[in-house]
């Protein structure tokens, strides 16, 4: 095994950055460099992220397609509502200690890639074909241009919170639309000064029971 000094070096962190790390106390998931660190290791980032599965990972054979490859996802920051609303800043900038939390993807977000997590009942819709519950993950990739169709985070002019909407047209002009059947608002529309903050790439509920 690596020394931290040489652990480091191969990261591209500081000594005291691994000590920090590595400390059982602190949690190595708060960590960008949590994948690279695992290479240098040689264990599953997974098992060093939460402490599941194998440290290394085992070929096995079954009939059962393998899903995504979580080991060579990629670490983004959890941030607040308010923070998504002024966005534009790369998640390489955050620290363990400025984000509330960093999740795994195996899809790529780019480099200003983050997360967010649902408040509220409005895209909740239990009879629908999409529901995104309150608590549930939202992985945003900030630097697509959406397309109707597509969930987006967006920040109203006179707000300074975003907002998560399914982006629609009604009559040719831009709406955000709730899922919600029940919400009293269901299509907001888009006015001059509006902005998207990002699409909404995938959602989950992160790491269950």
């Amino acid at each position: 095994m690596p020394s931290q000094s040489e652990l480091a070096r191969a990261v591209g962190i500081k000594p005291q950055a691994v000590q920090y790390l590595l400390d059982p106390r602190n949690n190595a998931t708060g960590s960008k460099h949590l994948v690279k660190i695992a290479e240098a290791l040689g264990v599953n980032a997974v098992w060093l992220a939460t402490g599941l599965g194998e440290p290394t990972d085992q070929q096995t054979h079954s009939n059962v397609e393998p899903g995504p490859d979580v080991n060579r996802g990629i670490l983004y920051p959890l941030i607040t509502w308010v923070q998504a609303g002024v966005w534009n800043g790369n998640c390489e900038a955050f620290t363990p200690y400025q984000a509330e939390q960093w999740y795994m993807s195996p899809h790529n977000l780019g480099p200003r890639g983050y997360v967010l997590r649902v408040r509220g009942e409005s895209m909740t819709n239990p009879q629908g074909r999409y529901s995104f519950p309150e608590g549930m993950l939202l992985f945003v990739n900030p630097d697509k241009d959406p397309t109707p169709g597509q969930f987006v985070i967006a920040r109203r002019d006179a707000d300074n919170e975003a907002t998560f909407k399914r982006y629609t047209l009604v009559d040719g002009k831009p709406y955000l639309e709730a899922l919600n059947p029940d919400w009293p608002h269901k299509y907001i529309e888009m006015r001059p000064g509006d902005t998207f903050g990002g699409i909404v790439v995938d959602a989950s509920f992160g790491k269950l029971p």
